[in-house]
């Protein structure tokens, strides 16, 4: 009991002696951003050389008026990941790994499915900077009501319907983000020390940082988990958002503080080590967000994610950051090492239509970050007669929606003066300049931003950092769309046209659309079972995923039926079999593309 006591006022000793807080004028902006933005809460740390800020503003928890403390305990989502590869990289500087250990072969119990596994197996260092050619993440991995924080890591990876570890590019070519990929990172801690790969973390990683208030453990607001100084997430409306366990928990489940991470900043801007001790080898520090060897970096584009972070160029300056999303929170870390600078913050709000890059413009500029001079444009870039034409994600981040990424989240290019300028249906024009060979520079960035190169089969590419598109053929993606459209539209007419026969009880029936519009209509059942379910049972298998799996699966067998019965009625409008015809295409073309029937727990 003493010795607790000891230790609790030393940590508090030296939280007063290491840390200010933030100075009234950046607390103020900060105020009035979370209020414009209609965000509950959030806490930061900005470090500069050796002095460190913190600061919190609004409310850690609405319902008892809890105002937010620097020291408040918040979820990070997707921050972890660069907290857990510094584990790895811990591992590999003690010996137990290298980031050439070939995965596969160290997680036998997993079954990869890799066309290219004798010449390009998956590294541990693919898994790091999201290269390994793996998918995102699956529906039922994250939403659903079965995970347990004590789940074993490997039943993220079971399905009854296709492996989940399909290699889509060849390991180390490309840039793809991961969540599963970090999972296997924990399952290779775990193979190495025979340890749960949270309980390594805290004791070997945590506890050298002094980060003494944060952990890998599932901690909640609620339940056997509970902790009091977690603050509460929240969705628009402050809608309140306990914790959730799922089953890509390595990825996104962090808890920490503010103090807690600016340790972890500095630990960084020291280049690795904490009281001089070293804990990361000085070469793989120099790494953490250099990409290297993938495709887009040979042909010359130097910005994305290395071992840790994603470089990153906006306000004009540079930094190596991640952004963090989870239930209920959203969170930020971005470091300057050159001017020995960083900041983070975790906000316990996730708002889709807030302004979050307005706090990362807020601490940029309170940091006084230097401005990055612009590259010139040289004009001498590749032949660009070959580059206008529409490309497709390739790879696109999650496989099951592979079909809808590509109808609608594609970009086309166009040549206009000095410019190549990217359009897409989402997002506002972006001009790029030439700079050199297929590198070229969006105009509001400073450096090269965007890189063309061709495959040996002469195929065309462009890397952004964060996403690879591959030049297709704008006939064939016309071509979808046009079945896209007549499909809806015979969907509609026949639900429509139906429903007005219904209500005018015609005296011919429904007609030949009869068994079209009733499975139409039975949707209704799977519709309102999942407006009345939590969001979370979304990948869960219950009576709304399966009737909504069977009413889909069943849709193109229904208009074949109305089509052969169409055939024996006398009187039978072409309109209706025209409809019948335009929406089984479309099914046939879902059927081809595995996206009927609808099954989100695949």
């Amino acid at each position: 009991m003493i010795k607790t006591i000891i230790s609790s006022l030393l940590i508090l000793l030296s939280f007063n002696s290491a840390y200010t807080n933030s100075n009234a004028q950046l607390a103020t902006k900060v105020e009035k951003a979370i209020e414009q933005e209609q965000l509950v809460g959030i806490t930061w740390t900005t470090v500069a050389d050796e002095h460190v800020q913190v600061g919190s503003a609004g409310y850690a928890n609405v319902s008892s008026e809890e105002a937010m403390k620097p020291e408040q305990k918040m979820h990070v989502g997707s921050v972890t990941k660069s907290v857990l590869a510094m584990g790895v990289l811990h591992l590999v500087y003690q010996g137990a790994l290298s980031l050439d250990t070939n995965v596969e072969a160290l997680l036998g119990e997993l079954h990869f499915d890799n066309p290219w596994s004798q010449h390009s197996p998956i590294q541990v260092k693919h898994l790091l900077e999201h290269t390994a050619g793996l998918d995102n993440i699956r529906m039922w991995q994250l939403l659903n009501t079965h995970a347990s924080p004590d789940s074993p890591l490997r039943h993220a990876f079971s399905s009854s319907q296709g492996n989940l570890l399909t290699v889509r590019t060849e390991p180390g070519s490309q840039y793809s983000y991961s969540n599963m990929g970090y999972t296997l990172l924990a399952m290779v801690i775990e193979a190495v020390t025979q340890q749960r790969y949270e309980e390594y973390l805290d004791t070997n990683l945590l506890a050298a940082l002094g980060m003494h208030n944060s952990s890998f453990e599932f901690i909640s607001q609620q339940g056997p988990f509970a902790d009091p100084l977690l603050a509460m997430g929240y969705h628009e409306n402050h809608v309140a958002q306990p914790a959730v366990a799922n089953y890509l928990r390595p990825s996104g489940q962090f808890t920490t503080t503010a103090p807690d991470m600016a340790k972890f900043i500095r630990f960084l801007l020291h280049d690795g080590r904490v009281n001089g001790e070293r804990l990361i080898a000085a070469n793989h520090m120099a790494r953490l967000a250099t990409p290297l060897h993938t495709d887009a970096q040979r042909a010359g584009l130097n910005i994305g994610h290395g071992l840790a972070f994603a470089s990153r160029d906006r306000h004009q300056v540079l930094g190596m950051c991640h952004p963090g999303t989870t239930f209920g929170f959203r969170a930020y870390i971005c470091l300057f090492p050159e001017q020995r600078k960083g900041f983070f913050y975790a906000i316990n709000t996730d708002n889709e239509t807030s302004g979050y890059e307005r706090f990362n413009k807020l601490f940029i500029n309170e940091l006084d970050i230097s401005k990055a001079t612009p590259v010139a444009p040289k004009g001498n870039a590749i032949e660009r007669s070959a580059l206008p034409g529409v490309y497709t994600p390739s790879p696109n981040s999650m496989a099951e929606f592979e079909f809808m990424d590509m109808l609608f989240h594609f970009i086309w290019l166009e040549q206009a003066n000095e410019h190549l300028v990217v359009k897409s249906l989402q997002k506002e024009d972006k001009q790029l300049l030439a700079i050199e060979g297929g590198l070229f520079r969006d105009t509001t960035r400073t450096q090269g931003s965007h890189v063309f190169y061709a495959n040996k089969q002469g195929q065309w590419f462009i890397h952004d950092g964060r996403k690879t598109y591959r030049k297709v053929s704008g006939v064939a993606l016309s071509l979808y769309w046009l079945s896209m459209l007549a499909g809806l539209s015979g969907l509609i007419y026949i639900f429509i046209v139906g429903l007005i026969r219904l209500v005018k009880r015609n005296n011919q029936g429904l007609g030949a659309i009869k068994w079209g519009f009733i499975n139409l209509g039975l949707f209704a059942l799977p519709i309102c079972l999942y407006m009345n379910q939590s969001f979370l049972e979304f990948g869960d298998i219950n009576a709304a995923s399966i009737s909504l799996a069977v009413l889909s699966g069943l849709l193109p067998l229904t208009l074949v039926f109305c089509l052969w019965a169409a055939r024996k009625e006398q009187q039978c409008k072409r309109l209706d079999v025209a409809s019948l015809v335009l929406a089984l295409q479309w099914c046939v073309v879902l059927v081809a593309w595995g996206l009927l029937p609808i099954m989100f727990w695949r």
